[in-house]
């Protein structure tokens, strides 16, 4: 698949990375010399260093063959030029990076179709998100929902007091409906399990299974089963605003804290926030923090949009006695710097733009796609069709290669933890864990067999996502 990617900063290159990765054919316009570089030494991708948004540039880059058009630079603006001169060259899928909201919303004078966009995508409100949905789960340093809710994947650190501790998988007193599929070793090691295998205390384990067991999972870790209603916010950029706005209007109560460096933008979220106690100062200031009685707070959500401040922050707030903290990384190499001060929440803005644009490059129908914090493993979920070699066979007879386990089925609104004598049906909604080197093989157990050509391909999985 060609794919072009217009500007070449942070989500840029992290979209670049993940789909060379994939082996798809990559063209990355970015007119700023250095980023352009960056670009060029460090991935297998072609590089214009010119503006994406001007015709004779993506005639260049061979817009009339490309599948998917992607525009991720810092203005919404040029964004949209280029999606809207990507379809002009009947490019199947746009997919752009809008951050006014003005833009995105189909009650605008011009909707996003009308502009030329198929897709909008917004990093940081999907990072947002993530942190609120971790907000009402803070027992799990990663939270993620499949099929409509029903499903539930946690990562848990586990603790040394946990009864799982020794035990082999296959004689842990499970439930029915929850399975563990995947271990991250604190030395960085990541397996799928077999039912031999055994979970030492540090392990982050990734549990999958009905949402109503899995949110009653603590017990079996001995997590304190805690209640956050005390938020601090440290920075006010685009997460911190989007977040505020979130805990705002959530059925759950919480009393939120803002604190931000900039005297001009805290004057803006004042206006733009209802409850939100908006303070201005510098985060990574302990006499700061002490003002503003940080230990008041049940999690402290650090997301300056500087890695550096946010470590800082993060180890202040824990001096402070603040157990639940969650914070934003921006460059992956800061991950282990995170895990060694014993912070696992993460959120990475950049991955889950990734994920969103990964689920589209699959043949398969795949309804939804995560990432894994420290990218060891994807989780997706798709529509097992009719036609797919694995369709009709039992699991154990379908042949699927080590680090592909299928964690549960969704059948007639049924949820089924199932085992090698699982029979698969064409229609079955599956969550499937994989590591990155098998992910790639998923169209050969689980797409169509029959062939069609790719744009022919791209326009329907468009439209099966319009109507989810």
């Amino acid at each position: 698949m060609r794919i072009i990617i217009v500007g070449g900063g942070g989500v840029g290159y992290e979209l670049a990375r993940s789909l060379s990765e994939k082996a798809q054919d990559v063209v990355v316009i970015e007119k700023n010399e250095v980023k352009a570089r960056r670009f060029k030494e460090a991935l297998d991708v072609m590089v214009i260093e010119k503006n994406g948004a001007n015709a004779a540039v993506l005639e260049e880059a061979e817009i009339k063959n490309a599948d998917m058009m992607i525009a991720v630079t810092q203005v919404d603006e040029v964004n949209i030029i280029a999606c809207m001169l990507a379809k002009q060259y009947d490019v199947p899928i746009t997919v752009c990076r809008i951050r006014n909201s003005g833009f995105a919303e189909d009650s605008s004078v011009l909707t996003p179709k009308q502009l030329g966009i198929d897709i909008v995508i917004n990093p940081e409100r999907v990072a947002a998100m993530e942190i609120s949905k971790m907000l009402h789960f803070p027992e799990a340093a990663e939270v993620e929902y499949f099929n409509r809710g029903k499903v539930m994947m946690l990562g848990v650190v586990v603790t040394p007091d946990a009864d799982i501790i020794g035990v082999p998988l296959v004689k842990l007193p499970m439930k029915t409906d929850a399975i563990i599929v995947g271990i991250s070793k604190p030395e960085g090691k990541f397996i799928v399990p077999g039912g031999d295998d055994v979970i030492q205390p540090g392990d982050k384990i990734y549990l999958l299974g009905k949402a109503s067991t899995l949110k009653d999972i603590s017990s079996l870790l001995h997590h304190e089963t805690t209640r956050i209603s005390q938020v601090s916010i440290l920075g006010g950029g685009m997460i911190g605003r989007q977040l505020a706005r979130l805990l705002e209007n959530s059925k759950q109560q919480f009393t939120v804290k803002l604190i931000e460096k900039n005297a001009e933008r805290c004057e803006e979220l004042c206006h733009d926030l209802n409850k939100t106690l908006v303070v201005q100062g510098d985060a990574t200031e302990i006499a700061m923090l002490k003002e503003e009685d940080t230990d008041w707070a049940d999690a402290v959500i650090a997301v300056t949009g500087d890695d550096r401040n946010n470590i800082v922050a993060a180890l202040l707030s824990r001096q402070f006695g603040v157990n639940k903290i969650i914070c934003e990384v921006m460059k992956p190499q800061y991950v282990p710097v995170y895990k060694t001060l014993g912070i696992d929440s993460l959120i990475n803005p950049r991955l889950l733009a990734a994920a969103q644009i990964i689920r589209l490059i699959h043949k398969e129908k795949v309804v939804a796609l995560s990432i894994l914090q420290d990218e060891k493993a994807e989780i997706i979920e798709i529509v097992l069709p009719e036609t797919a070699k694995a369709a009709n066979k039992k699991i154990a007879d379908a042949g699927l290669p080590h680090g592909m386990l299928i964690g549960s089925i969704v059948r007639n609104d049924e949820v089924i933890i199932p085992n090698g004598s699982t029979q698969l049906l064409p229609g079955d909604h599956l969550v499937i864990f994989a590591v990155p080197k098998v992910s790639v093989k998923l169209d050969r157990y689980f797409a169509s067999a029959a062939g069609k050509e790719e744009r022919e391909h791209l326009r329907n999985k468009l439209t099966n996502i319009e109507k989810e």
